[in-house]
């Protein structure tokens, strides 16, 4: 691909800045690594060789039927006893007479069992776990921790007897008041919040764009009703428009996790397009005057082909320099509601989520300070990157 001689001179400008290049390498370097999260941080193995046949629990769900079982039930966990029982060779078979009464026995016989277990041959296993057994929603039960919840990841004393700490359970940062595992949580909830942000950033431009062209290249009745319309709309305060209506349409259904996402995206994007569209305005009315679009018009070119194919690309430098800081502002918005309680619901993976457990469980610094680390970071990055793209498109910064 050959690039342009200004846009190579606005890349030696951006690598010049020493800063914002390599806040750009470091982020990218962690998004990158939280990309494949699944292999490293999961309760299911990776991949899995029963008697012969290859299973991949990370990637499909699986029934017991499908491993070779009798029964047509998923498998659901596999640490448990029901599926350690199925590797020994152990068929369940459910007692009907216990259930529905069917048999009878008499007054003084043991009762009957609900399950009863065939002994058949063991089955030959190997199986590849991730290096941490624990993803954002597992909360396993370990008969080495005292309690589960808000564990610690480091050893205690209490009462002159040694606590162990989560960390022998491989919960290296402890787990929430749930019993879930917090770096788990932290990398998936990183992963997360940086898509989020990309995709509405993204959107938002869009139309921003779209809007904002229309309102400048027009002008006249289009543009003054577009911006009485904007200063109606922007009005509103956004935080609590987004809290309304967050909460209102969560309870109209029963959302799935990513069905609950996609609703926050929608609603945020009513919003978010408005600072796009002020600017974008601002480049199509003024070029619209100019030589080589009325040179367009003369020609008989269309209204939609001059907007974008001969004003869009001339007027790219405010969706450029503005993208980094729509990300880190939609980062924050998506936290913020999951900080109050309007954004992701439990246990969907959320930064928000593990500022205000740290927040309501002061005690435990290995919620609040991983998490007020991580955001802190990502939003340092961000706006290192940020300036270094403005100054990139600044003409007086050499």
């Amino acid at each position: 691909m050959i690039f342009s001689p200004e846009f190579r001179d606005r890349a030696r400008k951006f690598r010049k800045n020493k800063r914002a290049f390599r806040s750009c390498i470091i982020l990218c370097a962690l998004f990158a690594a939280t990309l494949p999260a699944e292999l490293f941080f999961n309760d299911r193995p990776i991949v899995m060789r029963i008697d012969g046949s290859w299973y991949f629990p990370v990637f499909k769900d699986y029934t017991y039927e499908d491993m070779g079982g009798g029964l047509n039930v998923p498998v659901t966990a596999y640490r448990s006893t029901m599926f350690n029982e199925f590797l020994a060779g152990k068929t369940p078979v459910v007692q009907t007479a216990a259930i529905y009464g069917g048999a009878s026995v008499a007054d003084d016989a043991a009762p009957l069992e609900l399950v009863n277990y065939e002994q058949g041959a063991p089955r030959k296993v190997w199986m590849l776990w991730p290096p941490i057994p624990h993803s954002y929603k597992s909360s396993p039960l370990s008969e080495t921790l005292v309690n589960q919840r808000l564990a610690s990841p480091v050893a205690s004393m209490r009462d002159g007897k040694r606590i162990p700490g989560a960390a022998t359970e491989r919960h290296l940062l402890g787990t929430d008041k749930f019993g879930k595992d917090v770096l788990a949580r932290l990398v998936y909830g990183f992963r997360l919040s940086l898509l989020f942000g990309l995709a509405l950033a993204i959107t938002s431009t869009i139309l921003g764009s779209i809007l904002g062209g229309i309102q400048g290249y027009f002008g006249g009745a289009v543009d003054l009703a577009g911006q009485r319309a904007m200063e109606i709309w922007g009005a509103i305060p956004r935080l609590m428009l987004l809290m309304i209506l967050s909460d209102f349409l969560s309870r109209q259904g029963n959302f799935t996790g990513t069905a609950h996402l996609l609703m926050l995206f929608v609603i945020m994007n009513l919003t978010s397009w408005m600072g796009m569209a002020g600017h974008m305005r601002a480049q199509f009315l003024r070029a619209r005057n100019l030589d080589y679009v009325r040179a367009a018009k003369s020609l008989g070119v269309s209204n939609p082909m001059i907007m974008f194919r001969h004003i869009l690309p001339n007027s790219l430098t405010p969706i450029i320099t503005f993208l980094p800081f729509s990300i880190s502002g939609a980062i924050m918005a998506l936290v913020g509601l999951d900080f109050l309680g309007f954004g992701l619901k439990y246990p969907a993976p959320s930064l928000g989520d593990l500022l205000s457990q740290g927040q309501q469980h002061m005690e435990a610094w290995w919620i609040m300070i991983p998490a007020f680390l991580t955001l802190t970071s990502l939003m340092i990055l961000l706006t290192f990157i940020g300036d270094g793209v403005r100054n990139a498109f600044d003409p007086r910064y050499k």
